[in-house]
């Protein structure tokens, strides 16, 4: 992705309130001094395209069959990067349902090559239980691709798994505009 459309995703989600500074706790139990929400994005058209076509400039989307979201946030940013490749969508629940057929995963994995999406990665904990399900339930993993890595392990531990990991952009990518974006340095 070229600087000015990074320069500008990173912008628009400042605008947008999506990085927030104050005193967070993360879903790994990890204290952190800023949050990223990018659940809002689908309701910010320009800055959910122009990050699902990041997506996919990073992605390998001719070995791919399809695409599989991690809830919550990985669910839209999977499921237009499925319409825009015309390839199949599936999502991994954070847990499994207690009711109905008790599915954690809705849609089809089994003998797909599949890149598992989500918005920010941390400690891939997230990333790391969709790969295992992704398995067992006869799909294969080929790339887990989030909008944030915000360097605290996910890589290390995606890529342990046999599992290549790819960002669009990283926390200290946004840090460093956000002094910028706050100075108009």
């Amino acid at each position: 992705m070229d600087d000015d459309r990074l320069k500008y995703i990173v912008e628009s989600m400042l605008r947008h309130g999506l990085v927030k500074f104050g005193e967070f706790t993360l879903t790994s139990g990890i204290k952190s001094a800023y949050y990223i929400d990018l659940r809002p994005v689908p309701s910010i058209p320009r800055l959910f395209r122009l990050i699902v076509e990041g997506l996919l400039e990073i992605s390998p989307v001719d070995e791919c069959d399809g695409f599989v979201g991690i809830a919550t946030g990985g669910i839209p940013l999977a499921c237009y990067m499925a319409v825009l490749t015309n390839k199949p969508m599936a999502y991994v629940r954070r847990e499994r349902k207690e009711h109905g057929e008790m599915k954690i995963v809705e849609g089809f994995v089994k003998n797909l090559r599949v890149i598992i999406v989500d918005d920010v990665a941390t400690t891939g904990s997230s990333i790391a239980s969709a790969i295992n399900v992704i398995r067992s339930e006869g799909g294969e993993p080929i790339l887990a691709v989030v909008v944030v890595d915000r360097e605290q392990g996910a890589r290390s531990r995606i890529e342990s798994m046999g599992v290549p990991f790819k960002s669009l952009m990283k926390a200290s990518t946004i840090l460093n505009y956000t002094k910028c974006f706050n100075t108009h340095c």
